[in-house]
């Protein structure tokens, strides 16, 4: 009785690696070198907030890289305000598989960009979002890329902005890419002897905006913030290889339709 209760339980255990080996293979994405940098400029009333680079591989065929920044610029008595913030990302990675395991490997490319844009009519002021691009170099070329329009408003326009665009893919094989990712929110504003609201671009969760630099007014009051930035995610996708017994099938299946065509055609010719 002990061995029979020892082997189900040896069957019980090897159950899940089973089902892992039954499981269809899949190509991956490896991550290797990095370098990435925000780079925030102010000049006269301003004010930059965030500024992060987060890259993150949810699973071992899709990596997200998300960029989040502010800038705000108001009136300055003695000079014109701008701020701005710009993102710069490079990011190696690789694509492995094995061949005769997998086939139509293709690498996705898609972005989306969440965030506000606000001016103000007594503050002439204005700010943007730009630059919102991702290019998959492979041997010194570009294979893949997706933009993401830019968005501008002045005079007292104010923007709210959930933009989409891809998937875009490409077939590939195995071996090293790099990711090349830009981003830039920017805000300015001209001198201003009174006291007047200032422009923002908003495209980071709180806390990176102080609420100091909101007008009471504001025209987006209660706006979930906590996906807000610049998110490109890159996906590898492949159908499994035809089996060896699925091509004899295959085949199998051809010589039998040949036969009865073969067989029609006799009987056909006997009757005439």
């Amino acid at each position: 009785m002990k061995a029979v209760f020892a082997l189900l339980g040896i069957l019980c255990l090897s159950m899940p690696l089973l089902a892992q080996s039954a499981a269809a293979p899949a190509a991956k994405l490896n991550l290797f070198a990095r370098q990435a940098k925000a780079t925030p400029d102010r000049v006269g009333f301003t004010h930059t907030g965030a500024g992060n680079i987060d890259v993150s591989q949810p699973s071992p065929d899709t990596i997200v890289l998300t960029m989040t920044g502010v800038a705000v610029a108001g009136g300055h008595p003695c000079k014109h305000s701008v701020a701005s913030l710009a993102f710069d990302l490079e990011q190696c990675f690789e694509v492995s598989f094995d061949p005769k395991a997998v086939k139509n490997v293709r690498l996705t490319l898609e972005g989306r960009l969440i965030g506000l844009l606000r001016s103000h009519t007594k503050g002439a002021g204005s700010t943007e979002v730009s630059c919102s691009h991702a290019t998959v170099i492979a041997g010194g070329a570009a294979i893949l890329d997706v933009t993401v329009p830019g968005h501008t408003v002045h005079c007292g326009e104010n923007l709210s902005i959930n933009d989409r665009v891809g998937p875009e893919s490409v077939a590939v094989g195995q071996g090293k890419f790099t990711l090349h990712q830009k981003f830039m929110v920017s805000a300015s504003h001209p001198k201003a002897l009174l006291p007047c609201k200032a422009a923002s671009a908003e495209f980071a969760p709180d806390p990176a905006l102080d609420p100091l630099w909101i007008s009471a007014f504001e025209p987006f009051h209660g706006a979930s913030k906590k996906d807000f930035g610049l998110q490109i995610t890159v996906k590898v996708t492949s159908e499994e290889a035809d089996k060896p017994d699925d091509k004899k099938d295959d085949k199998d299946k051809k010589d039998d339709k040949d036969k009865k065509d073969d067989k029609d055609k006799k009987d056909d010719k006997d009757k005439k």
